[in-house]
């Protein structure tokens, strides 16, 4: 994540396949994982390591940004990455019918 020291935020909560997330229900689940970033984080996108067991098969990630680095009203993102690996899949063609002798 990339962002100016001042209005870039501080407390994330992540929520791995939580569709329907919103701000009034935000607090009704605990997150998948919650980072609190550094200056560093958002001055040099210094990757952050995340809860590998809590990111398995992901099909939707909801952030939701509790506080900024100043305490401000307006936080400010001017890049965010996610790094990760696809799932492998079994293709349903490539499967034969096994034969009986």
């Amino acid at each position: 994540m990339q962002s100016s020291l001042n209005t870039g935020p501080k407390t994330v909560k992540l929520f791995s396949n939580r569709e329907h997330m919103g701000f009034s229900n935000v607090n009704d689940f605990p997150p998948s994982d919650s980072v609190d970033l550094s200056s560093s984080h958002l001055l040099e996108s210094k990757p952050v390591t995340l809860k590998y067991v809590k990111f398995q098969n992901v099909r939707s990630l909801t952030m939701f940004i509790e506080d900024n680095q100043s305490g401000a009203d307006i936080t400010k993102i001017q890049k965010i990455a996610l790094y990760g690996t696809t799932v492998d899949t079994t293709n349903m063609k490539d499967l034969k019918k096994i034969e009986e002798h």
